[in-house]
């Protein structure tokens, strides 16, 4: 490490010191796994090394896993979050995961020296120029698959391109959703000849869609439901108010809520008035018409999703930008979410174009689409049915993804030396 790179390191960790102190203090979360976060824990050297956020990314490249095992790779495995790192290890228990290291430099070259990975592989939106930076100095080629800049994201980007473009000219290879994120790239400075469109991961859906476990099964009763994914703080109320107003218009259903941060749930819980309402982690007995289940298990939504009336997909009424669209779908249900789709747009637009999805200005149209939904169960079907349709046509970007990261071991465009970073 160059005399600058070590004072800058050094003077960054006495800086971030006392507020990663502070953080594990208020978000104990944080304290599970920490010597990871700093390049440590266990790691299987050589092989791929494949990061992937958190929940949602862990399971849009579970079929990239799978195909780059099929041929022969050996991987290791990270996440950002705690929760992602759990669904990990329920989806591929015999691999190795950890939590990726902070974006430092004496954080990242522990854990590569540790590691000493074949190639970085970083699924979606997960760009870490300091992680980049040091793949490229030892060797280590860089590539991205799925990769999406979202309408929010880009005019951000386009501020700092000047110091953006470094980080992505040092990347072997982007595979990128749509010819948009692929001119996204390339504007903020990536190279057009190591850019190709691979497609989305989240859009190649299983061979066998998720079912629930039988136990899940059990507990979502009998009734319509109603499933709400990934909600955020406001959305809950919502929901609340449209499964009063279903009732009122003479329907009885289900409602599950599914809070995209499982430490929510007591929280979402506690807003439940007049109602039974059910923690899935403490299922004492089924849900049954005009309850409300909370899930603040790991790896149900989508079991969840299967044989539901209708799926709102939360983040989408408060401006977050909407989290997965796609997983209701691949089980053939309907899906509803709010005006705010910027993360999962053209997702959102091809389910509207099928007729498998709608999206709606504010909380009353939202209770407007569940009292309709619930009023025609032969519609709803029909939806779902038509969502998956346009879902198959999408196959083949996990075999794309894998195809593009093993050019990128044999066929690597000269790079950079990296100096500077």
């Amino acid at each position: 490490m160059s005399v600058f790179r070590h004072s800058a390191a050094a003077l960054t960790a006495l800086i971030g010191a006392p507020v990663a102190a502070v953080t594990m203090a208020l978000r104990p979360s944080w304290r599970d796994g920490w010597r990871e976060r700093i390049g440590g824990g266990d790691v299987s050297a050589g092989g791929l090394w494949v990061h992937a956020a958190s929940v949602g990314e862990v399971t849009a490249s579970a079929r990239l896993v799978t195909r780059l095992r099929e041929r022969g790779h050996a991987l290791t495995l990270s996440t950002t979050s705690t929760t992602g790192r759990a669904l990990c290890a329920r989806l591929h228990p015999d691999l190795p995961h950890r939590l990726a290291p902070l974006d430092h430099p004496w954080c990242v070259d522990r854990a590569l020296r540790a590691a000493r990975p074949r190639a970085l592989v970083l699924v979606e939106a997960e760009l870490w120029p300091v992680w980049i930076a040091a793949c490229a100095r030892a060797g280590v080629p860089v590539v991205v698959v799925s990769g999406r800049i979202s309408d929010r994201s880009f005019p951000r980007y386009q501020r700092i391109a000047s110091l953006l473009s470094g980080t992505l000219g040092r990347l072997h290879a982007i595979g990128a959703r749509t010819e948009q994120d692929r001119d996204r790239f390339v504007a903020l400075g990536a190279p057009a000849d190591r850019v190709a469109v691979t497609g989305d991961l989240k859009l190649d859906p299983p061979d066998a869609p998720p079912a629930p476990s039988p136990e899940l099964l059990t507990w979502l009763g009998d009734a319509p439901r109603v499933v709400a994914g990934s909600t955020r703080p406001g959305e809950e109320v919502a929901l609340l108010a449209a499964q009063t107003e279903w009732e009122r218009a003479g329907h009885r259903a289900t409602l599950l809520l599914a809070p995209r941060h499982p430490d929510r749930a007591k929280e979402v819980a506690a807003m439940v008035r007049g109602r039974r309402v059910s923690l899935r982690s403490a299922a004492e007995r089924p849900l049954a018409a005009g309850d409300v289940g909370v899930l603040d298990t790991l790896g149900e939504l989508a079991g969840a999703y299967a044989g539901a009336r209708i799926a709102f997909v939360g983040g989408t009424l408060v401006p977050v930008g909407g989290h997965n669209v796609l997983e209701p779908a691949i089980v053939e249900t309907p899906v509803v979410y709010g005006p705010h789709v910027s993360n999962a747009r053209h997702t959102a637009e091809m389910l509207e174009r099928a007729g498998a999805a709608q999206r709606v200005d504010d909380a009353a149209g939202l209770a407007r689409v569940l009292v309709e939904s619930l009023a025609d169960a032969e519609a709803c079907r029909a939806r779902g049915s038509a969502g998956r349709a346009v879902l198959d046509l999408h196959r083949g970007s996990s075999e794309r993804s894998a195809d593009w990261i093993e050019r990128a071991l044999v066929d690597t465009p000269r790079l950079a030396s990296g100096e500077g970073a």
